[in-house]
């Protein structure tokens, strides 16, 4: 049997995003398998849709800092939250049957923790990126990028929790929410 190719990525350089996905699903698959029994069910689902969801997610976000000074502040803010709410309506139902069971989120505090994984990450990225964009005067100067990240986050898995726990019908469509949200940050000079 003949030596499998060297993959492709391996002769050309891994970009930053790429590399940040793939440490995240590594992280996700390690903790998968330190999860198994069905006292575990739930989070073992849950982590599975991580493993899925995330890395895209991920990848979104950090493909923003590379959009600094490219396309407009809001078009690329606009890219995270959409993305921010599309992750979040694919795992928050599986990540609440988690969190309702003490066990289980005491378990994945454990996995999670030593790994970095959490909403922290994004809210990091998208502040790294208005830093940037601030440094280039395409944010405002009194603009507080930790600040703006934290509400854009929070009012995107707010929109995926209301939208779970009301329906379609409580909620406008997920571009006409994210743009509002970004016109509401009035981050830009």
């Amino acid at each position: 049997m003949q030596p499998e190719p060297a993959a492709a990525s391996s002769s050309a350089p891994e970009s930053p995003a790429d590399g940040v996905r793939r440490l995240v699903v590594e992280a996700v698959s390690h903790s998968m398998r330190s999860v198994q029994g069905a006292e575990h069910g739930e989070l073992h689902l849950y982590l599975s849709l991580l493993q899925d969801r995330l890395p895209v997610y991920v990848g979104t976000v950090a493909d923003l800092l590379a959009h600094a000074g490219n396309a407009g502040v809001r078009k690329n803010l606009l890219m995270v939250a959409e993305a921010t709410i599309n992750f979040y309506c694919e795992v928050l139902a599986a990540k609440v049957a988690v969190v309702a069971s003490p066990a289980q989120l005491v378990r994945l505090r454990q996995v999670m923790r030593p790994r970095q994984l959490g909403p922290h990450q994004a809210e990091q990225a998208v502040a790294g990126y208005l830093r940037q964009e601030q440094e280039l005067g395409r944010v405002a100067a009194d603009a507080d990028p930790v600040g703006a990240a934290r509400l854009l986050i929070g009012a995107c898995l707010n929109y995926a929790f209301t939208l779970l726990l009301l329906g379609d019908d409580a909620l406008p469509p997920r571009h006409e929410y994210a743009a509002g949200l970004i016109q509401g940050m009035r981050v830009t000079p």
